[in-house]
């Protein structure tokens, strides 16, 4: 384990990159599913996702390393209550402002009764898509102790052994039974979403395992190659449809999650100076904050007539993202300095 490391900052740098490219990503699903979308613009939209979508899975590492490797709320409890409870109301709570924002935008009248009502909407499970990761974590929280125990008390072997197993079940299993199609394991495994379990399981507990021990030079190589070579992949997946190489927890995907987060904390290190160091680790902390704020951009940006399709596609993602992106960094510090709830909220 790193004790002395000097780049403490990365966390929350890769942080913020990984939440830009996941609103990048998000913005180039909405875009490609405009009516009005050209070919050419449709192209460049499917582009932009499948270079992006590593974003997700990234964020699944961060949050690992980060609950996994926090000392606190050591007991069953605090770490049902500091993790999977603030999670859960999170989801609820935005769940129930989009609704509401979208209702107002569309020119309904506000009320209290229309909000009590788009929260137990959101707690029934209506909520929208990029919502959809939360129910993951809130899954992964809520067996948090029981892997805090296995990464406490493992051995460094076993961990990897745990990690090889996960990209099996996740990312190589389903493409060989694509390749070699079986009447009852494919069935068995998308019943109990057995790939998407244990790739969510893998991403959370390889965040932690990068971020807790020091790789060999040798094994930082071999994830970069890996890293390039799974972005190779993951843009022909249009190519292969019937190996679903455009998931989340696709191999390609997972390599260049992988690889991105080996990068930031052995290259692409911030400033030595603790001020800025403190800076990017408080910007960090909100950054899953500036995710949930700029779809709110994106509803007021919708009713004012903006559109991705504005000028071109290519140049239209891109700027929307670095827009939404600095008008949300305000916002979700405010709501971060919330007494109470406020980092539950962000």
């Amino acid at each position: 384990m790193a004790k002395s490391e000097k780049n403490t900052g990365w966390p929350g740098f890769f942080r913020l990159f990984a939440v830009l490219c996941a609103i990048l990503c998000l913005l180039a699903r909405q875009g490609a599913a405009l009516s009005a979308a050209t070919a050419g613009d449709q192209r460049v939209f499917r582009i932009y996702v499948l270079l992006t979508l590593w974003a997700v899975p990234a964020l699944f590492m961060l949050w690992g390393m980060s609950a996994l490797e926090d000392g606190r709320s050591a007991s069953l409890s605090g770490m049902l209550l500091g993790y999977a409870l603030p999670a859960l109301v999170t989801l609820i709570v935005w769940g129930a402002v989009y609704a509401v924002t979208a209702h107002l935008l569309g020119g309904g009248s506000f009320s209290l009764p229309l909000i009590w009502q788009k929260l137990r909407a959101a707690a029934r499970g209506s909520s929208p898509t990029y919502l959809s990761m939360l129910y993951s974590l809130i899954g992964l929280y809520l067996v948090l102790p029981v892997l805090r125990r296995f990464t406490a008390s493992a051995s460094r072997g076993e961990v990897l052994w745990f990690l090889a197993l996960c990209f099996v079940i996740s990312s190589v299993l389903p493409r060989w039974l694509a390749l070699r199609p079986n009447d009852l394991l494919p069935l068995l495994l998308d019943r109990l979403n057995v790939p998407m379990v244990a790739g969510y399981v893998g991403y959370f507990v390889g965040g932690w395992y990068l971020h807790h021990y020091v790789i060999s030079r040798v094994s930082e190589y071999i994830l970069y190659i890996l890293g390039v070579a799974g972005l190779a992949v993951t843009l022909m997946a249009d190519r292969f449809p019937g190996l679903s190489l455009d998931t989340y927890t696709a191999p390609g995907v997972a390599c260049t999650a992988a690889a991105l987060c080996t990068l930031f904390r052995y290259v692409l290190g911030i400033s030595e100076e603790r001020s800025r160091r403190r800076a990017v680790y408080d910007l960090g902390r909100y950054a899953f904050g500036v995710y949930l704020v700029h779809q709110l951009w994106v509803l007021i940006f919708r009713w004012f007539g903006a559109s991705l399709l504005a000028f071109p596609a290519v140049l239209s993602v891109p700027f929307f993202a670095l827009i939404y992106f600095a008008l949300s960094v305000p916002f979700a510090l405010l709501i971060g300095l919330i007494p109470g709830v406020g980092g539950w909220l962000t």
